[in-house]
């Protein structure tokens, strides 16, 4: 029997498979390579945004449009598998851009991904999985699914520039089970050459950006679809006008360029965010230090520290890598865990700006295994 990754599904199984197809390189070759296996296969891209009545006229998206769909069909009849459309537009915009739009105009840094992965490619669409009578569902990350003795292990792809372990920290051992990334044992280049030599028509298709329903500027469209209450100050850590900004949605805590403050002694950094008084203030890049920080809403995903956590003996301290951005390489930590939803993560020899809002990802010391994730907290 032909396996893809160590999930065991392939030639010979009783299981049927789900391919998320976006039109992309990755997707295609993650269903070609399915294909090869001659597991039963059923192609799907999801209709998620409305980009014709949500982007400016000469706007265009960047995944997932009409023209994706037909990139994907072709792939699809090219391996002879069914393909379909279907609609996920309420559940994404219910939980994706709305929660995109809140948390920018909360002052925070939303990470969309995530929440899409979440309630829409893991949730919605295994849903969706069940009504064709398929097992598992197929995407083309870049991240790998080891099985042991104990449960389902989540690792980085192999290619590191590519991986995209740090969007699925909120996969539960269930989904895992159920879940294949074909492409995480490849390279970038060797899927494009296995797209080439396959014959496939998105082998030299572009990749879409991180956001890829924005099209056009991410600040514009929140200003578009959110309620953003305009201008407002840029202020000093002591509470000096320095400056007036357009939204505070246009910023996140560590950014440094776009802030068109002229004349200041050294680089300024945006250091806080203010929402009720719709300020945004700055500082240097040591005010960005923070020995430690809180992180809500977790998800555990290393089976033993699932099982940890259950016994509920609280709190306990382990060593990990952090990753607090999705470009960030992540960061040797100590976290205490205080409860089932809640750590606080001490950095141990280096620091990186952390973003309100924004994810923080917990690996282990060889940074290779992902062992839980959740929101970084505005508190201490």
């Amino acid at each position: 029997m032909i396996e893809i990754g160590s999930n065991g599904v392939g030639a010979g199984t009783e299981n049927s498979i789900v391919v998320a197809m976006s039109g992309g390189v990755d997707s295609s070759v993650a269903a070609y390579l399915l294909s090869k296996t001659g597991a039963p296969l059923v192609g799907v891209s999801m209709q998620v945004w409305d980009y014709k009545k949500n982007s400016d006229e000469n706007s265009r998206a960047t995944c997932c449009s009409p023209a994706d769909f037909c990139d994907a069909r072709r792939v699809a009849a090219k391996l002879d598998i069914p393909y379909y459309v279907v609609d996920f537009e309420a559940t994404f915009e219910r939980e994706v851009i709305q929660r995109f739009i809140d948390t920018y105009e909360q002052g925070l840094t939303p990470n969309p991904c995530i929440d899409c992965n979440t309630k829409v490619k893991f949730r919605e669409l295994r849903e969706r999985a069940l009504g064709f009578g398929c097992s598992h569902v197929a995407t083309g990350h870049y991240a790998r699914i080891k099985k042991s003795h104990n449960g389902y292990h989540l690792l980085r792809g192999r290619d590191l520039e590519k991986d995209q372990s740090y969007f699925l920290y909120t996969c539960r051992q269930h989904e895992l089970e159920h879940t294949l990334f074909p492409v995480g044992d490849y390279t970038k280049p060797e899927i494009r050459a296995i797209a080439r030599e396959a014959g496939l028509p998105t082998a030299d298709k572009a990749e879409s950006q991180d956001i890829c329903f924005v099209a056009g500027s991410l600040q514009d469209f929140v200003t578009k679809i959110g309620s953003s209450r305009g201008r407002g100050d840029f202020v000093t850590k002591q509470g000096v006008k320095v400056g007036e900004h357009e939204g505070i949605h246009r910023f996140t805590v560590g950014q440094r360029r776009g802030l068109s403050l002229g004349g200041m002694a050294e680089p300024m950094y945006v250091v806080e965010i203010d929402p009720h008084a719709n300020k945004v203030v700055v500082g240097s890049k040591s005010d960005l230090r923070r020995e430690g920080f809180k992180v809500r809403e977790m998800h555990w995903v290393n089976p033993d520290l699932i099982q940890k956590v259950a016994a509920g003996v609280f709190p306990f301290e382990c060593e990990v890598t952090a990753q607090v951005r999705s470009r960030h390489r992540g960061v040797r930590a100590r976290i205490k865990v205080l409860d089932e939803s809640a750590c606080y993560i001490t950095w141990i020899d280096d620091w990186a700006a952390v973003s309100p809002g924004q994810a923080a990802v917990l690996y282990d010391l060889e940074n290779e295994e992902l062992l839980a994730g959740g929101r970084i907290a505005k508190e201490a």
